[in-house]
């Protein structure tokens, strides 16, 4: 069973079309930039009819609940599929996913923190040259009185806020298998910032600041105790991570929350299911009632597909950003690094995702986090956003990567008016896989990577 919500969209439209009725639509531009497919008429029927159609596709192949969101400039449609109380064959199946549930997105909070920080930089408080300690040591002076060098020496003065965005710090990842199985034997405890950095960051860079980039989860609760640190509060669970989020806005965001204390069912009714870590010696189970602090800035954000849909599309679209400027706005989509055969990677915040759909631009974040994993993604030669967040973590992270690919095609095939064709998403190992599309007059294969 699948349940849909459509903003702006008669009842009539919904699910009321076969996908095969499309209209041909005429693509539109403002001051050169792309205002993306007019979608009227028919047409948000049968992009609701599409997201449901892959909803239930993809609920039913990685035995999930989900909920995915299209959101443009003229509308939203959410769809949902599946059971929150159920997952890759564990809990009970009583309870049909809905679009207003609320998942756990892990690292799509990377794209908050990001963006606070730049708005830090266009106010003058921080400068992206600024060596990290600079900012956070007077803070761990007055919180427990150390400092950055008393964990790491002397290097740690040469890493960057730059360093921090661009995932290039050297700084090595907190989140391994100690840090599993401690969170695990203290189910609902909420690790701090404070704890992670002297317990589980390592004491020595992993490679000279600037020189190589290398996804660091680390990196953003390094840039949180920035935000702490120019934030007049006692404690890092007083942050006010949504601020990110201009006044004006905030109250259309009511389904949005940072979660600093308390197990995950103390926030959403969505169980989340994970595979087994081998490593850690963790075997499949529910971690509804493990904390879902998750890393903090690097991975706390709580919040419904049509929320997140709606900050990544204020955050990325050029003709009337309102999170950052359009020079921030580039910062956050630069994938350079300066290495040698560097491939397009990490921004700020920002993971590069063309490989989602097999061609085009794209980008925004994944999230994989305990028992949760999710894809919110912008396309800004059609000007909309497709998020989807599901209640399962799988090794291969495959799930969010599949519904977008399947779902992008579909959505695009209604918007221009023609067939759409069978997509397939093949994955070899984890954050490595294959987009493959076929119609009856072409065959394309995009290798990609997740």
């Amino acid at each position: 069973m699948v349940m849909a919500t459509a903003s702006t969209v008669p009842a009539s439209f919904l699910l009321s079309k076969p996908l095969a009725k499309l209209l041909p639509l005429l693509l539109l531009y403002t001051a050169g930039v792309s205002a993306g497919p007019s979608c009227t008429g028919e047409c948000p029927g049968l992009v609701q009819a599409a997201l449901a159609q892959t909803s239930q596709r993809m609920s039913e192949k990685y035995n999930m609940s989900l909920s995915l969101t299209y959101h443009s400039p003229e509308l939203t449609l959410t769809t949902a599929a599946g059971y929150i109380d159920a997952g890759l064959k564990m809990g009970h199946a009583t309870q049909r996913a809905r679009p207003d549930d609320l998942y756990v997105w892990g690292s799509t909070t990377k794209m908050f923190t990001a963006p606070a920080i730049l708005q830090l930089m266009e106010k003058g408080v921080v400068s992206l040259a600024d060596p990290v300690s600079k900012h956070v040591d007077p803070l761990l002076m007055k919180w427990n009185g150390t400092r950055l060098e008393d964990r790491f020496g002397s290097a740690i003065h040469r890493v960057t806020i730059q360093h921090l965005l661009h995932m290039m710090s050297g700084l090595g990842d907190y989140d391994g298998e100690d840090f599993a199985r401690d969170q695990f034997a203290n189910r609902t405890k909420a690790f701090g910032p404070l704890e992670i950095v002297g317990r589980y960051v390592p004491t020595e860079l992993q490679f000279e600041p600037g020189t190589k980039q290398a996804y660091c989860s680390s990196n953003y609760i390094m840039l949180g105790l920035v935000l702490a640190a120019h934030s007049d509060i006692r404690s890092w669970k007083d942050l006010d991570q949504l601020k990110v989020v201009p006044a004006k806005l905030r109250g259309e965001f009511n389904h949005s929350t940072f979660m600093n204390d308390g197990p995950c069912e103390d926030f959403t009714p969505v169980h989340g299911f994970m595979e087994s870590y081998s490593t850690a010696a963790l075997p499949s189970q529910d971690v509804w009632n493990l904390s879902c602090a998750g890393g903090w800035t690097a991975g706390n954000y709580l919040g419904t597909t049509e929320d997140v849909a709606r900050f990544t599309y204020e955050l990325y679209n050029l003709r009337n950003p309102l999170i950052v400027s359009n020079k921030s706005q580039a910062l956050l989509t630069d994938f350079s690094t300066g290495e040698e055969n560097g491939f397009k990677f990490y921004g700020m915040g920002t993971f590069s995702l063309d490989w989602s759909i097999g061609d085009g631009e794209a980008y925004g974040h994944v999230g994989d986090t305990y028992g949760y994993q999710s894809q919110t993604t912008y396309f800004p030669g059609l000007d909309f956003v497709l998020a989807v967040a599901t209640n399962v973590e799988t090794a291969t992270q495959a799930q969010p990567a599949d519904t977008t690919c399947t779902a992008y095609h579909e959505v695009i095939s209604v918007l221009q008016g023609v067939q759409a064709p069978t997509c397939n998403f093949h994955v070899f190992g984890r954050f490595i896989g294959i987009c493959r599309c076929s119609s009856e007059s072409s065959e394309s294969s995009k290798s990609i990577m997740i």
